[in-house]
This record gives structure tokens, sequence and C-alpha cells, in this order.
């Protein structure tokens, strides 16, 4: 380490400072520091009109777009089709059927009843009467419970 340390400080030592390296070392770095600025507008006013050429070609495409759109309205075949389709005009003597629902049938399969008689745990019969009886002959206000 003593020898590097020795070389670096013959070398610091060889090395010679003139008036002229010192003022061009400092002009350099002023001119950096001046330029800079400078070149950070250049570079943000370069992005901007990049941004606006692109913005700019999206506007003509969508005005090509819309000028075809418009030329297709020119046509009278396409202003007939477009009757047809979105007022559902018909020419005469032709007859117009709307479909309000075309969605496939689907057929539901449902057991066949069967045949033997079916009895219930319940008389509903006795139940009905009980429920009627109850509540024409019963003393106790609508809302009081049993």
């Amino acid at each position: 380490m003593a020898a590097g340390r020795s070389r670096a400080n013959a070398w610091m030592a060889s090395a010679r400072v003139s008036g002229v390296t010192v003022l061009i070392v400092s002009l350099s770095i002023l001119a950096v520091l001046v330029l800079a600025p400078t070149l950070k507008i250049v570079v943000e006013q370069r992005q901007q009109v990049a941004d606006l050429q692109a913005k700019l070609s999206e506007k003509k495409a969508a005005l090509d777009a819309m000028n075809k759109e418009k030329a297709r309205w020119d046509d009278p075949a396409y202003i007939r089709a477009q009757a047809r389709e979105r007022l559902y005009y018909v020419m005469p003597g032709e007859i117009n059927f709307l479909v309000v629902n075309d969605a496939p049938v689907v057929e539901s399969t449902t057991d066949a009843p069967t045949t033997e008689l079916q009895t219930t745990d319940t008389n509903w019969i006795n139940g009905a009467l009980g429920s009627v009886l109850v509540a024409g002959l019963t003393d106790k206000p609508a809302g009081a419970s049993n």
C-alpha cells in the first residue's frame, strides 16, 4: 500500500496546474450550468411536439372515418338499408314481421299424474269450519292472541 500511495503522490506532484487549465475547467463547468436548463426545456418541448403530433394523427384518423361514414350516407341504397334496419320501414307491398322473443323454446318434462287416489292426514273441511266458528263466536278483540 505504501508503494501505491507513493506512486499517487508522485503523480500528483508531477501534475502541473496552470492558469489556462483552471480557466478551461471553470468555463466548462459554467457552460454546463448555463446550458443544462436550456437543454431541459428543449427536450420537454420536443416531447410536447411529439405528443401533439400523435394527437393530431388520431384526430385525422377520426376525421377520415367520419368522412367515410358521411360518404356512405350519400348512397341511396345505404339509406334504404338503414331505414329498414333501424326504423323497420318496408317498401310498398311488403309485409314486415317483427319477432319479439326469438329465444329457443325449451320443453319442460313433467311427470304424468298418478291414477291412484291419495289421502291427506288432515281434514281441511273441519279446519275451515272451526276457524269460521272460532272467529265468529269469540269475545276477544281482533288483535289479541289465545
